[in-house]
Protein backbone atom coordinates (compact mmCIF):
# COMPACT_ATOMS: atom_id res chain seq x y z
CA UNK A 1 0.00 0.00 0.00
CA UNK A 2 1.60 3.32 -1.06
CA UNK A 3 2.67 5.70 1.67
CA UNK A 4 2.61 9.46 1.10
CA UNK A 5 4.58 11.70 3.45
CA UNK A 6 4.13 15.46 3.54
CA UNK A 7 7.00 16.79 5.64
CA UNK A 8 6.88 19.57 6.60
CA UNK A 9 3.44 20.99 5.87
CA UNK A 10 3.49 24.32 4.06
CA UNK A 11 1.50 27.51 4.72
CA UNK A 12 0.95 26.77 8.37
CA UNK A 13 2.85 27.95 11.44
CA UNK A 14 5.57 25.65 12.72
CA UNK A 15 6.82 22.12 12.05
CA UNK A 16 4.30 19.47 11.12
CA UNK A 17 4.34 16.29 9.05
CA UNK A 18 1.48 14.19 7.70
CA UNK A 19 1.72 10.54 6.68
CA UNK A 20 -1.00 9.00 4.52
CA UNK A 21 -1.69 5.43 3.49
CA UNK A 22 -3.37 5.41 0.07
CA UNK A 23 -5.45 2.67 -1.51
CA UNK A 24 -7.44 2.98 -4.75
CA UNK A 25 -6.76 6.72 -4.84
CA UNK A 26 -8.13 7.43 -1.34
CA UNK A 27 -6.63 7.95 2.11
CA UNK A 28 -7.31 4.88 4.24
CA UNK A 29 -5.14 5.83 7.21
CA UNK A 30 -3.39 8.96 8.42
CA UNK A 31 -0.89 10.11 11.03
CA UNK A 32 -0.47 13.70 12.24
CA UNK A 33 3.02 14.41 13.53
CA UNK A 34 4.32 17.40 15.48
CA UNK A 35 8.02 17.63 14.74
CA UNK A 36 9.31 20.04 17.38
CA UNK A 37 9.48 20.13 21.17
CA UNK A 38 10.49 23.20 23.16
CA UNK A 39 9.31 22.47 26.70
CA UNK A 40 8.37 26.01 27.69
CA UNK A 41 6.27 24.65 30.54
CA UNK A 42 9.53 23.58 32.16
CA UNK A 43 11.14 26.98 31.61
CA UNK A 44 8.70 28.79 33.92
CA UNK A 45 9.16 26.43 36.90
CA UNK A 46 10.67 27.84 40.11
CA UNK A 47 10.29 31.40 38.86
CA UNK A 48 8.06 34.25 39.94
CA UNK A 49 4.60 33.36 38.55
CA UNK A 50 4.38 36.79 36.95
CA UNK A 51 7.20 35.73 34.61
CA UNK A 52 4.95 33.08 33.08
CA UNK A 53 2.72 35.37 30.96
CA UNK A 54 5.77 37.05 29.46
CA UNK A 55 7.66 33.84 28.69
CA UNK A 56 4.67 31.80 27.54
CA UNK A 57 3.39 34.47 25.17
CA UNK A 58 6.36 33.36 23.05
CA UNK A 59 4.75 29.96 22.51
CA UNK A 60 3.30 31.48 19.34
CA UNK A 61 4.22 34.49 17.24
CA UNK A 62 1.00 34.41 15.21
CA UNK A 63 -1.73 34.50 17.85
CA UNK A 64 0.82 36.23 20.00
CA UNK A 65 -1.27 37.70 22.81
CA UNK A 66 -3.42 34.75 23.77
CA UNK A 67 -0.97 32.79 25.90
CA UNK A 68 -0.21 35.90 27.91
CA UNK A 69 -3.91 36.44 28.54
CA UNK A 70 -4.59 32.81 29.46
CA UNK A 71 -1.59 32.65 31.78
CA UNK A 72 -2.82 35.82 33.52
CA UNK A 73 -6.24 34.24 34.04
CA UNK A 74 -4.64 31.15 35.58
CA UNK A 75 -2.60 33.30 37.98
CA UNK A 76 -5.65 35.39 38.94
CA UNK A 77 -7.64 32.22 39.60
CA UNK A 78 -4.83 30.76 41.73
CA UNK A 79 -4.29 33.91 43.76
CA UNK A 80 -7.75 35.45 44.06
CA UNK A 81 -10.25 32.66 43.34
CA UNK A 82 -12.35 31.61 40.37
CA UNK A 83 -14.90 34.43 40.79
CA UNK A 84 -12.26 37.17 40.63
CA UNK A 85 -12.55 39.97 38.10
CA UNK A 86 -10.09 42.82 37.61
CA UNK A 87 -11.56 46.32 37.01
CA UNK A 88 -14.13 46.46 34.23
CA UNK A 89 -12.00 48.79 32.15
CA UNK A 90 -9.18 46.23 32.24
CA UNK A 91 -11.55 43.50 31.04
CA UNK A 92 -12.77 45.73 28.21
CA UNK A 93 -9.21 46.44 27.08
CA UNK A 94 -8.26 42.76 27.25
CA UNK A 95 -11.33 41.94 25.15
CA UNK A 96 -10.41 44.57 22.58
CA UNK A 97 -6.92 43.10 22.24
CA UNK A 98 -8.43 39.64 21.81
CA UNK A 99 -11.03 40.86 19.31
CA UNK A 100 -8.43 42.54 17.12
CA UNK A 101 -6.24 39.43 17.39
CA UNK A 102 -9.14 37.27 16.18
CA UNK A 103 -9.86 39.54 13.20
CA UNK A 104 -6.19 39.80 12.24
CA UNK A 105 -5.52 36.08 12.57
CA UNK A 106 -8.65 34.97 10.71
CA UNK A 107 -7.90 37.41 7.90
CA UNK A 108 -4.36 36.03 7.64
CA UNK A 109 -5.60 32.46 7.50
CA UNK A 110 -8.44 33.07 5.07
CA UNK A 111 -6.33 35.04 2.61
CA UNK A 112 -2.68 34.01 3.00
CA UNK A 113 -2.52 30.54 4.56
CA UNK A 114 -5.60 28.74 3.24
CA UNK A 115 -6.89 31.31 0.76
CA UNK A 116 -4.56 30.47 -2.16
CA UNK A 117 -6.00 26.93 -2.16
CA UNK A 118 -9.24 28.47 -3.42
CA UNK A 119 -7.75 31.41 -5.38
CA UNK A 120 -8.91 33.50 -2.40
CA UNK A 121 -12.52 32.53 -3.19
CA UNK A 122 -12.30 33.68 -6.78
CA UNK A 123 -10.91 37.12 -5.93
CA UNK A 124 -7.52 36.01 -7.27
CA UNK A 125 -8.89 33.47 -9.72
CA UNK A 126 -8.65 33.24 -13.49
CA UNK A 127 -11.38 34.67 -15.70
CA UNK A 128 -14.71 33.08 -14.86
CA UNK A 129 -17.61 34.65 -16.82
CA UNK A 130 -20.25 33.47 -14.34
CA UNK A 131 -18.59 34.97 -11.25
CA UNK A 132 -19.36 38.65 -10.68
CA UNK A 133 -16.39 40.44 -9.10
CA UNK A 134 -16.73 43.25 -6.54
CA UNK A 135 -15.45 46.70 -7.57
CA UNK A 136 -12.46 46.45 -5.24
CA UNK A 137 -11.25 43.14 -6.73
CA UNK A 138 -8.05 43.09 -8.80
CA UNK A 139 -8.36 43.54 -12.59
CA UNK A 140 -9.86 40.62 -14.50
CA UNK A 141 -7.44 37.82 -15.26
CA UNK A 142 -6.21 37.32 -18.82
CA UNK A 143 -4.76 33.88 -18.10
CA UNK A 144 -6.31 30.77 -19.62
CA UNK A 145 -7.86 28.31 -17.18
CA UNK A 146 -6.95 24.63 -17.32
CA UNK A 147 -9.94 23.28 -15.39
CA UNK A 148 -13.71 23.54 -15.38
CA UNK A 149 -13.58 25.82 -12.32
CA UNK A 150 -11.36 28.79 -13.32
CA UNK A 151 -12.47 30.76 -10.26
CA UNK A 152 -10.44 28.28 -8.15
CA UNK A 153 -7.30 28.56 -10.30
CA UNK A 154 -5.04 31.22 -8.90
CA UNK A 155 -3.69 34.04 -11.06
CA UNK A 156 -0.57 35.04 -9.21
CA UNK A 157 -0.66 38.61 -10.49
CA UNK A 158 -4.22 39.07 -9.22
CA UNK A 159 -3.18 37.55 -5.91
CA UNK A 160 -0.26 39.96 -5.50
CA UNK A 161 -2.60 42.85 -6.29
CA UNK A 162 -5.11 41.65 -3.70
CA UNK A 163 -2.33 41.14 -1.20
CA UNK A 164 -0.96 44.66 -1.53
CA UNK A 165 -4.22 46.56 -1.94
CA UNK A 166 -6.55 44.76 0.47
CA UNK A 167 -4.95 42.09 2.65
CA UNK A 168 -1.82 43.85 3.92
CA UNK A 169 -3.62 47.15 4.63
CA UNK A 170 -6.09 45.27 6.86
CA UNK A 171 -3.23 43.57 8.69
CA UNK A 172 -1.51 46.93 9.17
CA UNK A 173 -4.63 48.61 10.55
CA UNK A 174 -5.20 45.76 13.01
CA UNK A 175 -1.65 45.94 14.30
CA UNK A 176 -1.78 49.70 14.65
CA UNK A 177 -5.04 49.52 16.58
CA UNK A 178 -3.83 46.70 18.82
CA UNK A 179 -0.64 48.61 19.65
CA UNK A 180 -2.75 51.43 21.10
CA UNK A 181 -3.99 49.03 23.77
CA UNK A 182 -1.06 46.61 23.96
CA UNK A 183 1.94 48.94 23.70
CA UNK A 184 3.44 46.95 20.84
CA UNK A 185 2.65 44.15 18.40
CA UNK A 186 3.44 41.29 18.44
CA UNK A 187 3.59 40.20 22.08
CA UNK A 188 1.77 43.07 23.72
CA UNK A 189 3.01 44.01 27.19
CA UNK A 190 0.16 45.87 28.91
CA UNK A 191 -1.90 43.02 30.39
CA UNK A 192 -0.76 41.61 33.72
CA UNK A 193 -2.30 39.84 36.72
CA UNK A 194 -4.74 42.29 38.30
CA UNK A 195 -5.58 44.28 35.17
CA UNK A 196 -3.69 46.24 32.54
CA UNK A 197 -1.17 49.08 32.56
CA UNK A 198 -2.58 51.15 29.69
CA UNK A 199 -4.97 54.08 30.24
CA UNK A 200 -6.20 55.04 26.78
CA UNK A 201 -7.22 58.65 26.30
CA UNK A 202 -10.29 59.74 24.32
CA UNK A 203 -7.93 60.51 21.43
CA UNK A 204 -6.45 56.98 21.63
CA UNK A 205 -9.93 55.47 21.57
CA UNK A 206 -10.98 57.64 18.63
CA UNK A 207 -7.90 56.60 16.66
CA UNK A 208 -8.46 52.91 17.39
CA UNK A 209 -12.14 53.27 16.49
CA UNK A 210 -11.32 54.86 13.14
CA UNK A 211 -8.82 52.13 12.24
CA UNK A 212 -11.11 49.27 13.20
CA UNK A 213 -14.10 50.86 11.49
CA UNK A 214 -12.14 50.69 8.25
CA UNK A 215 -11.26 47.06 8.98
CA UNK A 216 -14.90 46.28 9.77
CA UNK A 217 -16.02 47.71 6.45
CA UNK A 218 -13.53 45.58 4.52
CA UNK A 219 -14.39 42.41 6.45
CA UNK A 220 -18.08 42.96 5.74
CA UNK A 221 -17.37 43.57 2.03
CA UNK A 222 -15.48 40.26 1.81
CA UNK A 223 -18.15 38.47 3.84
CA UNK A 224 -20.97 39.74 1.65
CA UNK A 225 -19.07 38.79 -1.50
CA UNK A 226 -18.29 35.25 -0.30
CA UNK A 227 -21.81 34.47 0.92
CA UNK A 228 -23.71 36.56 -1.62
CA UNK A 229 -21.71 35.83 -4.77
CA UNK A 230 -18.98 33.19 -4.45
CA UNK A 231 -20.88 30.44 -2.59
CA UNK A 232 -24.01 30.78 -4.78
CA UNK A 233 -21.75 30.67 -7.85
CA UNK A 234 -20.19 27.41 -6.65
CA UNK A 235 -23.60 25.92 -5.89
CA UNK A 236 -25.01 26.89 -9.28
CA UNK A 237 -22.05 26.47 -11.62
CA UNK A 238 -19.79 23.96 -9.88
CA UNK A 239 -21.95 21.60 -7.81
CA UNK A 240 -19.32 18.89 -8.24
CA UNK A 241 -16.80 21.09 -6.39
CA UNK A 242 -19.28 21.81 -3.61
CA UNK A 243 -20.09 18.12 -3.25
CA UNK A 244 -16.40 17.30 -3.03
CA UNK A 245 -15.45 19.88 -0.39
CA UNK A 246 -18.55 19.27 1.74
CA UNK A 247 -17.95 15.52 1.86
CA UNK A 248 -14.28 15.53 2.86
CA UNK A 249 -12.59 16.80 6.00
CA UNK A 250 -15.57 15.93 8.21
CA UNK A 251 -13.49 14.93 11.22
CA UNK A 252 -14.56 13.56 14.61
CA UNK A 253 -17.78 15.61 14.88
CA UNK A 254 -17.06 16.28 18.57
CA UNK A 255 -16.56 19.96 19.39
CA UNK A 256 -15.17 21.79 22.42
CA UNK A 257 -14.95 25.47 23.39
CA UNK A 258 -14.20 27.18 26.72
CA UNK A 259 -15.77 30.54 25.97
CA UNK A 260 -14.07 33.91 25.69
CA UNK A 261 -14.31 37.63 26.49
CA UNK A 262 -16.42 38.22 29.62
CA UNK A 263 -18.67 41.24 29.14
CA UNK A 264 -18.87 43.52 32.23
CA UNK A 265 -22.16 45.04 31.05
CA UNK A 266 -23.72 41.55 30.95
CA UNK A 267 -22.70 40.35 34.42
CA UNK A 268 -19.45 38.99 32.95
CA UNK A 269 -21.23 36.49 30.71
CA UNK A 270 -18.90 35.50 27.89
CA UNK A 271 -19.19 37.01 24.43
CA UNK A 272 -18.88 33.47 23.07
CA UNK A 273 -19.95 30.79 25.51
CA UNK A 274 -18.25 27.51 26.23
CA UNK A 275 -19.54 23.99 25.90
CA UNK A 276 -18.93 20.54 24.48
CA UNK A 277 -20.74 18.54 21.80
CA UNK A 278 -20.00 14.81 22.00
CA UNK A 279 -21.75 12.49 19.57
CA UNK A 280 -24.43 15.15 19.09
CA UNK A 281 -25.11 15.62 22.82
CA UNK A 282 -24.34 18.94 24.50
CA UNK A 283 -22.56 19.31 27.83
CA UNK A 284 -21.26 22.13 30.00
CA UNK A 285 -17.49 22.28 30.30
CA UNK A 286 -15.98 20.28 33.17
CA UNK A 287 -12.20 20.70 33.26
CA UNK A 288 -11.89 17.49 35.28
CA UNK A 289 -12.95 15.57 32.16
CA UNK A 290 -9.81 16.64 30.27
CA UNK A 291 -6.91 14.22 30.12
CA UNK A 292 -3.75 14.24 28.02
CA UNK A 293 -2.62 10.84 26.77
CA UNK A 294 0.89 10.05 25.60
CA UNK A 295 0.91 6.44 24.30
CA UNK A 296 1.88 7.62 20.80
CA UNK A 297 3.75 10.77 21.87
CA UNK A 298 7.49 11.16 22.39
CA UNK A 299 7.15 11.57 26.14
CA UNK A 300 7.57 9.22 29.05
CA UNK A 301 4.40 7.35 30.01
CA UNK A 302 4.23 9.33 33.26
CA UNK A 303 4.05 12.65 31.35
CA UNK A 304 0.31 12.34 30.68
CA UNK A 305 -2.76 12.73 32.85
CA UNK A 306 -5.10 15.50 33.93
CA UNK A 307 -3.55 18.97 33.50
CA UNK A 308 -3.59 19.68 37.25
CA UNK A 309 -1.89 16.39 38.05
CA UNK A 310 0.50 15.55 35.22
CA UNK A 311 4.19 16.32 35.76
CA UNK A 312 6.20 18.60 33.46
CA UNK A 313 6.56 16.90 30.07
CA UNK A 314 9.56 14.56 29.99
CA UNK A 315 10.80 13.96 26.44
CA UNK A 316 11.40 10.38 25.27
CA UNK A 317 12.33 10.56 21.59
CA UNK A 318 12.52 7.12 20.07
CA UNK A 319 9.79 5.70 22.31
CA UNK A 320 8.37 2.55 20.73
CA UNK A 321 5.22 3.20 18.71
CA UNK A 322 5.31 6.97 19.24
CA UNK A 323 5.29 9.32 16.26
CA UNK A 324 4.64 12.88 17.47
CA UNK A 325 5.72 15.54 19.94
CA UNK A 326 2.03 16.36 20.35
CA UNK A 327 0.06 14.80 23.20
CA UNK A 328 -3.47 13.45 22.77
CA UNK A 329 -6.00 15.48 24.80
CA UNK A 330 -9.36 13.81 25.29
CA UNK A 331 -12.64 14.98 26.83
CA UNK A 332 -14.65 12.20 28.44
CA UNK A 333 -12.26 9.93 26.56
CA UNK A 334 -13.15 11.44 23.16
CA UNK A 335 -11.09 13.46 20.65
CA UNK A 336 -12.58 16.90 20.07
CA UNK A 337 -12.19 19.52 17.38
CA UNK A 338 -11.55 23.06 18.60
CA UNK A 339 -11.50 26.36 16.73
CA UNK A 340 -13.95 28.63 14.90
CA UNK A 341 -16.23 25.82 13.71
CA UNK A 342 -16.45 24.43 17.25
CA UNK A 343 -17.20 27.88 18.74
CA UNK A 344 -19.81 28.70 16.12
CA UNK A 345 -21.56 25.34 16.57
CA UNK A 346 -21.45 25.45 20.38
CA UNK A 347 -22.98 28.95 20.25
CA UNK A 348 -25.50 28.12 17.48
CA UNK A 349 -24.08 30.82 15.23
CA UNK A 350 -23.38 28.72 12.16
CA UNK A 351 -25.39 26.13 10.22
CA UNK A 352 -23.18 23.66 8.36
CA UNK A 353 -23.61 23.32 4.62
CA UNK A 354 -22.61 19.67 4.77
CA UNK A 355 -25.33 17.26 5.82
CA UNK A 356 -22.65 15.52 7.88
CA UNK A 357 -22.47 18.46 10.29
CA UNK A 358 -18.90 19.44 9.41
CA UNK A 359 -16.61 19.52 6.37
CA UNK A 360 -13.64 21.21 4.78
CA UNK A 361 -15.89 23.99 3.42
CA UNK A 362 -17.73 24.44 6.73
CA UNK A 363 -14.48 24.92 8.59
CA UNK A 364 -13.47 27.71 6.20
CA UNK A 365 -16.85 29.45 6.24
CA UNK A 366 -17.23 29.24 10.03
CA UNK A 367 -13.93 31.13 10.35
CA UNK A 368 -15.27 33.86 8.07
CA UNK A 369 -18.47 33.95 10.12
CA UNK A 370 -16.52 34.48 13.31
CA UNK A 371 -14.31 37.17 11.76
CA UNK A 372 -17.44 39.12 10.85
CA UNK A 373 -18.89 38.58 14.35
CA UNK A 374 -15.82 40.13 15.99
CA UNK A 375 -15.71 42.93 13.42
CA UNK A 376 -19.34 43.78 14.20
CA UNK A 377 -18.67 44.06 17.93
CA UNK A 378 -15.17 45.52 18.18
CA UNK A 379 -16.33 49.12 17.70
CA UNK A 380 -18.81 48.87 20.59
CA UNK A 381 -16.08 47.40 22.76
CA UNK A 382 -13.81 50.35 22.02
CA UNK A 383 -16.63 52.78 22.87
CA UNK A 384 -17.28 50.92 26.14
CA UNK A 385 -13.88 51.88 27.60
CA UNK A 386 -14.31 54.59 30.23
CA UNK A 387 -11.33 56.99 30.24
CA UNK A 388 -10.19 57.79 33.74
CA UNK A 389 -11.69 54.70 35.37
CA UNK A 390 -9.39 52.15 37.09
CA UNK A 391 -7.54 49.63 34.96
CA UNK A 392 -5.65 47.83 37.76
CA UNK A 393 -6.74 46.22 41.01
CA UNK A 394 -4.47 47.54 43.75
CA UNK A 395 -5.73 44.78 46.05
CA UNK A 396 -4.42 42.03 43.81
CA UNK A 397 -1.63 40.11 45.49
CA UNK A 398 0.39 37.03 44.73
CA UNK A 399 -0.65 34.09 46.90
CA UNK A 400 -0.06 30.36 46.96
CA UNK A 401 -2.75 28.35 45.24
CA UNK A 402 -3.65 26.66 41.97
CA UNK A 403 -5.74 27.89 39.10
CA UNK A 404 -6.90 27.38 35.54
CA UNK A 405 -7.00 29.94 32.78
CA UNK A 406 -9.23 29.15 29.81
CA UNK A 407 -9.56 31.25 26.67
CA UNK A 408 -10.43 30.99 22.99
CA UNK A 409 -7.65 32.07 20.64
CA UNK A 410 -8.37 32.03 16.90
CA UNK A 411 -7.27 28.40 16.62
CA UNK A 412 -9.42 27.11 19.47
CA UNK A 413 -9.65 26.14 23.12
CA UNK A 414 -6.61 27.09 25.22
CA UNK A 415 -5.99 26.03 28.81
CA UNK A 416 -3.22 27.00 31.21
CA UNK A 417 -2.82 25.52 34.68
CA UNK A 418 -0.54 26.89 37.41
CA UNK A 419 0.32 25.80 40.94
CA UNK A 420 2.03 28.39 43.11
CA UNK A 421 4.00 27.34 46.22
CA UNK A 422 6.12 29.66 48.37
CA UNK A 423 5.66 32.43 45.82
CA UNK A 424 7.13 30.36 42.96
CA UNK A 425 5.65 28.41 40.07
CA UNK A 426 5.67 24.80 41.26
CA UNK A 427 3.75 23.31 38.33
CA UNK A 428 2.57 24.52 34.94
CA UNK A 429 0.70 22.91 32.06
CA UNK A 430 -0.59 24.19 28.73
CA UNK A 431 -3.15 22.37 26.62
CA UNK A 432 -3.19 24.31 23.37
CA UNK A 433 -5.58 24.26 20.40
CA UNK A 434 -3.37 22.37 17.96
CA UNK A 435 -2.72 19.76 20.65
CA UNK A 436 -6.41 18.93 20.35
CA UNK A 437 -6.70 19.14 16.56
CA UNK A 438 -3.38 17.58 15.56
CA UNK A 439 -3.26 14.99 18.31
CA UNK A 440 -2.05 11.45 17.58
CA UNK A 441 -3.96 8.32 18.48
CA UNK A 442 -4.94 7.67 22.10
CA UNK A 443 -4.72 4.53 24.24
CA UNK A 444 -7.86 3.20 22.60
CA UNK A 445 -6.51 3.78 19.11
CA UNK A 446 -8.86 6.68 18.38
CA UNK A 447 -7.34 9.06 15.87
CA UNK A 448 -7.09 12.80 16.43
CA UNK A 449 -9.37 15.27 14.59
CA UNK A 450 -7.00 15.99 11.68
CA UNK A 451 -6.15 12.31 11.26
CA UNK A 452 -9.84 11.41 11.19
CA UNK A 453 -10.69 14.26 8.80
CA UNK A 454 -8.16 12.95 6.28
CA UNK A 455 -9.73 9.49 5.98
CA UNK A 456 -11.49 9.04 2.63
CA UNK A 457 -9.82 12.03 0.99
CA UNK A 458 -9.19 11.55 -2.74
CA UNK A 459 -5.45 11.37 -3.44
CA UNK A 460 -5.17 10.36 -7.12
CA UNK A 461 -1.86 9.47 -8.68
CA UNK A 462 -0.90 11.88 -11.44
CA UNK A 463 0.86 9.73 -14.05
CA UNK A 464 2.05 12.72 -16.07
CA UNK A 465 3.49 14.56 -13.07
CA UNK A 466 4.80 11.38 -11.45
CA UNK A 467 3.41 11.96 -7.97
CA UNK A 468 0.25 11.92 -5.93
CA UNK A 469 -2.05 14.95 -6.05
CA UNK A 470 -2.41 15.81 -2.36
CA UNK A 471 -4.09 19.20 -2.75
CA UNK A 472 -7.27 18.09 -0.96
CA UNK A 473 -5.29 16.53 1.88
CA UNK A 474 -3.35 19.72 2.54
CA UNK A 475 -6.55 21.78 2.19
CA UNK A 476 -8.03 19.73 5.00
CA UNK A 477 -5.00 20.12 7.25
CA UNK A 478 -4.84 23.86 6.60
CA UNK A 479 -8.56 24.23 7.35
CA UNK A 480 -7.71 23.52 11.00
CA UNK A 481 -5.12 26.35 10.88
CA UNK A 482 -2.52 24.27 12.73
CA UNK A 483 0.10 26.25 14.57
CA UNK A 484 3.13 24.54 12.98
CA UNK A 485 5.54 25.44 8.36
CA UNK A 486 7.48 25.05 4.55
CA UNK A 487 8.29 22.60 1.65
CA UNK A 488 6.61 19.35 0.62
CA UNK A 489 8.14 15.89 0.27
CA UNK A 490 6.26 12.98 -1.29
CA UNK A 491 7.02 9.35 -1.99
CA UNK A 492 6.13 7.69 -5.31
CA UNK A 493 4.84 4.12 -5.45
CA UNK A 494 8.38 3.14 -6.44
CA UNK A 495 9.72 4.60 -3.20
CA UNK A 496 11.40 7.58 -4.80
CA UNK A 497 11.48 10.77 -2.74
CA UNK A 498 10.10 13.72 -4.63
CA UNK A 499 9.90 17.41 -3.86
CA UNK A 500 6.80 18.77 -5.55
CA UNK A 501 4.40 21.69 -5.13
CA UNK A 502 0.98 20.90 -3.64
CA UNK A 503 -0.57 23.96 -5.22
CA UNK A 504 0.33 23.24 -8.85
CA UNK A 505 -1.37 26.39 -10.11
CA UNK A 506 1.20 28.54 -8.35
CA UNK A 507 4.47 29.07 -10.23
Amino acid sequence: MPEVVIDPMSRIEGHMAIKLMVEDGQVVDAWSMGMLWRGLERVVLNRDPRDAPIILSRICGVCHGVHRQTSILAIEHACMGEDYHPPDNAIRIRNIIEGIQEIWDHAAHLTVLAGPDYAVYGLAGKYCPGLRQPPWAPPTSTETATSSAPCLEIDINRYYSLLHNVILPVQKLCHEAMAIFGGKVPHHMTALPGGVTVTPSPADLALAYAKMREVKNIIEEVYNYVWGTFVPHLLDEHPDVVEAITNIGVGVKNFLAYGVCPVPENNYAKFLDGGVIINGDRYSIDLNEIEEQVKYSWYTDSSGGKPSQEPPPEPYYGKSGAYSWIKAPRYMGEPCEVGPLARMLVNNKYTPISNQGASLLDRVLARLEEAKLYAENILDWILSVKPGQPVYDTDFELRDGEGFGTWEPPRGALLHYIRIRDGKTAAYQCVVPTTWNASPRDVNGKKGPIETALIGTPVPYDEEAGHYDVINAVRIVRSFDPCLACAIHLITPKGEALRVPVTPLLP
